[in-house]
């Protein structure tokens, strides 16, 4: 078996970048390339919106001989983001990073702005995701007219682009991959946590509390209410409590319950949903048939029906573009040769019931409907076992027998799981694609550990912002630390 190039380029030297920014255009108008370390910002034009802002992070050091791999990491649009979004640290594996924002949405700490109008994951940002796809692909170059390589101060290796998405991201990166994907040029897929349906996007089934308690829905049952496309749970209890109020969102009055008990008012009896809520048009977002429910039972009617609540029109159609299990099946089509790794910890950061459905629709829509290469959570190789200790892989293709309980399948839960696990398991499809190697299992005798036991130490690197009128550039110091959201995502 051909060896998999991965252990001495996977902890890299994390250095400060001590050198400013410079022009990134000679005098003849031809590009300059960036600097080991160096973040810089550029714009991609994108049919019928204008120029979207893009934001390449460069390791110090390329992963491989021949160059860096490109790895996107897909933007939030259910949740506030005032920046380029950086969940995944590339750098220390030696990959470029591709952050970018969406449009009409601009970044506080640099000023760069994508133009068009924000519409929360809609058709206009997934058409602007795929653009931002095709230039990490070096399909197209961005509005001067350079390419990704002519930016970066090693090869790129442009065949090797992946998307990387954490949480509800991961739904723009299915729906671009089920609309566009045999239009790019991505090879792997890693999902870590992503919802599927709204129903889970707007935690209906449960959800974590303040103290890290788990507060599950007694209506859904597995495998009962279970299905590959859809969760079925019954919303004819579901009521209106207008005074339910969160010291996490002081502005919002009135949530809506499972009036378990039915006796007509919220108490400690019932299930009650949390103020982690997806929130679209400037709007709360419930699921659609929760949403039609409140009206259909009653518990809300047009004249009392909140200002800041969707309405069962405006959820279903918000919702009929935002949920992935009608797209998996597509993929077969669009994305043949696409490979898929699904992450997650034994404590999901939202969904705490303990069958996973989002996971489970995830691996059933990727494996069993698009017939795709599908792994839960990356090989033993490539998490050390100083932090990941009694860690259990499995090979690709490969399932829980028991979906309703498989904790071993998962990675134990720990501090720096948030930025290693995502980092093994980008570096692992990373790895496979350059070598082509998609073995369902990676015996360990052929690669070194791939991860080092400590928790990565984050570096400062220079920003350069390419624009065409003056001032020529705009440089700041940014911490290339992933920013990340608070709370719910």
């Amino acid at each position: 078996m051909k060896r998999l190039l991965i252990s001495l380029l996977f902890v890299l030297p994390l250095l400060v970048a001590t050198t400013s920014c410079s022009n990134r255009e000679s005098p003849s108008g031809e590009a300059t390339s960036g600097q080991p370390g160096e973040q810089v910002v550029t714009y991609v034009p994108s049919e019928g919106i204008g120029n979207i802002a893009v934001r390449l992070t460069f390791p110090d050091t390329p992963r491989y001989p021949d160059g860096a791999g490109v790895v996107v990491d897909v933007a939030p649009f259910f949740t506030p983001v005032n920046d380029f979004y950086e969940d995944l640290d590339a750098a220390p594996i030696g990959l470029i990073r591709v952050a970018y924002l969406w449009p009409g949405r601009e970044s506080h700490s640099t000023g760069a702005r994508s133009d068009g109008e924000y519409d929360y994951g809609g058709e206009t940002s997934i058409r602007a995701l795929r653009d931002v796809i095709r230039f990490a692909a070096g399909q197209i170059p961005d509005k001067d007219g350079h390419t990704i390589g002519d930016l970066s101060p090693f090869p790129v290796l442009t065949d090797q682009v992946g998307l990387y998405a954490f949480s509800h991201p991961g739904i723009a990166a299915v729906n671009v991959l089920a609309l566009y994907g045999d239009r790019l040029n991505v090879r792997y897929f890693v999902g870590r946590e992503n919802p599927t349906v709204d129903a889970l996007s707007a935690v209906e089934l449960g959800y974590w509390d303040e103290a890290g308690r788990p507060v599950i829905n007694p209506l859904y049952r597995y495998p009962g209410d279970y299905s590959p496309t859809a969760i079925a749970l019954d919303y004819t209890s579901v009521r209106w409590d207008p005074e339910r109020t969160y010291s996490q969102r002081p502005g919002v009055v009135g949530y809506p319950y499972f009036d378990l008990n039915g006796n007509g008012r919220y108490d400690q009896g019932d299930f009650v949903l949390s103020y982690k809520t997806p929130i679209m048009f400037d709007k709360r977002v419930y699921s659609a048939d929760l949403t039609r429910a409140l009206r259909d039972n009653g518990a809300l009617t047009a004249e009392d029906w909140p200002a800041d609540l969707a309405t069962p029109e405006e959820a279903a159609e918000w919702w009929a573009f935002r949920v992935t299990s009608p797209r998996y099946p597509t993929l077969a089509q669009k994305t043949p040769d696409l490979k898929v790794l699904l992450l997650f910890c034994r404590e999901d950061h939202v969904q705490p019931l303990p069958d996973r459905p989002h996971i489970h629709q995830a691996y059933d829509g990727f494996h069993h409907a698009a017939g795709l290469w599908t792994r839960l959570n990356p090989d033993a190789a490539y998490l050390p076992a100083d932090n990941f200790s009694g860690y259990q892989d499995h090979p690709a293709n490969t399932e829980p027998q028991d979906w309703g309980n498989f904790d071993d399948w998962a990675y134990p839960p720990l501090r720096a799981g948030a930025v290693l696990a995502p980092q093994a398991a980008v570096a692992e499809m990373a790895d496979r694609t350059h070598e082509n190697n998609w073995a369902p299992d990676l015996p360990a005798s052929d690669h070194a550990a791939a991860l080092s036991s400590s928790t990565p130490t984050h570096r400062k690197s220079s920003t350069c912002i390419r624009t065409t009128t003056p001032p020529a550039r705009i440089t700041t110091a940014m911490d290339s630390t992933a920013r990340r959201m608070p709370g719910w995502r």
